[in-house]
């Protein structure tokens, strides 16, 4: 009989008492069952770390340098041969995510697969679906890879290297552009995520926007082309960013 690939499910969390539990639910939901979940808590101070020992599972905290480090922590410790990152804030959309992603990478040989997730606001209506099938120079333009559904083979962690701690929020977009043509991409058009809304960037328009620019450049994007793409969207974010700058 061959042993099914380990998978690793890492789950930053900081200070979401509200949403732990039912992260933590979706992953013991699953029907795959060779999953290890691996939470790196960056020491939050609201309740989050009571609700982690009632629920009994394995978890670390201690300060970190913001969720690419608590990204980092998380695959360093891990032992699962594919790893996929799963915020504190993000379910599962239904009971057979992993082994559907696993069969899906098995199948096709690849070494990173992507698909869609639902945006959720707190009561589970969809804001919006985001992910879809792409080439470099789309990801170029902008981010379209959905990362809490990002499975990914340890190996690439290890050759290409993980997150860039110097990002604030779009790390995972420079993640991706640095790994894309280095390595097999699929796309699997699912929904496998609720994402809750509110996330980094989405509560920091305008720095997930320089530092996608930033990344787009750095992997290619002309000067001209990415300055403009960066003042467009500005433009197509003014109501965002007018009402964070409030808040």
């Amino acid at each position: 009989m061959i042993a099914l690939p380990k998978v690793t499910v890492v789950t930053p969390v900081y200070n979401a008492v509200t949403t732990i539990a039912s992260c933590i639910q979706s992953v013991i939901e699953q029907d795959y069952t060779n999953i290890e979940h691996i939470i790196v808590d960056g020491g939050s101070t609201d309740g989050t770390l009571q609700v982690l020992e009632s629920l009994n599972v394995k978890y670390v905290s201690e300060p970190d340098a913001g969720i690419y480090d608590a990204f980092n922590k998380g695959i360093e410790r891990s032992t699962g041969d594919i790893i996929n990152i799963l915020n504190a804030d993000d379910i599962y959309a239904f009971d057979s995510v992993v082994s559907l992603m696993v069969n899906y990478i098995h199948k096709n040989k690849l070494e990173l697969c992507h698909a869609k997730i639902e945006q959720v606001d707190s009561n589970g209506g969809i804001i919006s679906v985001v992910g879809k099938d792409i080439i470099k120079k789309s990801l170029l333009n902008k981010m379209r890879v959905a990362h809490p559904s990002v499975f990914v083979m340890r190996e690439v962690y290890e050759n290409l290297g993980k997150f860039s701690v110097g990002f604030r929020v779009a790390a995972d977009h420079e993640f991706v552009l640095r790994v894309w043509d280095e390595i097999q991409i699929g796309f699997l058009p699912k929904v496998v995520v609720k994402m809750g809304w509110g996330g980094a960037s989405n509560s920091q328009v305008l720095v997930s926007l320089r530092e996608s620019m930033a990344a787009s450049i750095m992997h290619g994007q002309p000067l001209l082309k990415a300055m403009i793409i960066y003042y467009v969207e500005c433009i197509k974010n003014i109501h965002r960013i007018v009402r964070n700058d409030k808040s």
